[in-house]
């Protein structure tokens, strides 16, 4: 008798076991299906961020490249003016082709959502292969676009803007924003020489090379933007 009770005790142990371990996997599992599901709506927030953020940068970037192709242009008009006459030169509204050449434009991304995600070390959330690949091309390429925009930007202050200041009147130029210190200068400077030196001309040559090094590198983004968007885009739309 005692023999069958142990028997009867071991077995029903050994079911005592079974069921917590029963328990425990279930448990994990339950556990596992939670992580699971709030990654996956985390994912889906992340990925409806980055939609929305890229669709912003889209437009961002089309009004920069608007404002990239007047400087260009306006830089183009005056290069093509060098070595004309008087006559021809003074036909044309220099102070205004200059302003416009020599544009202040600034793109401010909206980049929140891909920091957050980088310095919090949540990039793994992003199953999708596809957008993490154009999320690292996009940081690529975004450091070789600040790099051009600094060149330009450098040129433009360094050698192109001293050289003229001896030469032109910035505030007649400035009269096309009518800021409130700008107007006519008293001291009536001439244009028609600067226009006959083939140093303007290569001055200009080479702002205008580097304005079309950083018009490609937007080109470039506004490609890579779009393939971000509709990566990102949400499941049915």
């Amino acid at each position: 008798m005692e023999k069958n009770k142990t028997g009867k005790y071991l077995k029903y142990a050994i079911g005592e076991i079974i069921l917590v371990m029963i328990g425990i996997l279930l448990a994990l599992q339950v556990n596992n299906w939670n992580n699971n599901r709030i990654e996956q709506n985390e994912e889906k927030e992340v990925t409806a961020k980055l939609h929305a953020d890229f669709k912003e940068n889209r437009k961002v970037l089309k009004d920069f490249l608007i404002e990239v192709n007047n400087q260009m242009n306006a830089q183009i008009t005056l290069m093509n003016l060098v070595g004309a006459s008087k006559e021809e030169l003074y036909k044309h509204n220099l102070d205004s082709i200059f302003y416009i050449s020599f544009g202040a434009t600034e793109m401010a991304f909206a980049d929140n959502t891909i920091k957050n995600i980088m310095q919090s070390g949540k990039f793994n959330l992003l199953k999708n292969e596809k957008i993490t690949d154009l999320l690292y091309k996009w940081n690529t390429l975004s450091e070789i676009r600040k790099t051009r925009m600094t060149k330009l930007d450098d040129w433009a202050n360094d050698k192109l803007i001293p050289y003229l200041l001896p030469k032109i009147s910035f505030k007649q130029m400035d009269m096309t924003s009518n800021y409130p210190w700008s107007g006519i200068s008293k001291v009536k400077p001439d244009y028609y020489p600067v226009f006959q030196e083939v140093t303007f001309e290569n001055y200009l040559d080479n702002s205008i090379w580097h304005y079309q090094q950083v018009k490609k590198r937007c080109e470039e983004t506004d490609k890579l933007i779009d393939e971000i968007v509709d990566a990102t885009k949400p499941k049915g739309k």
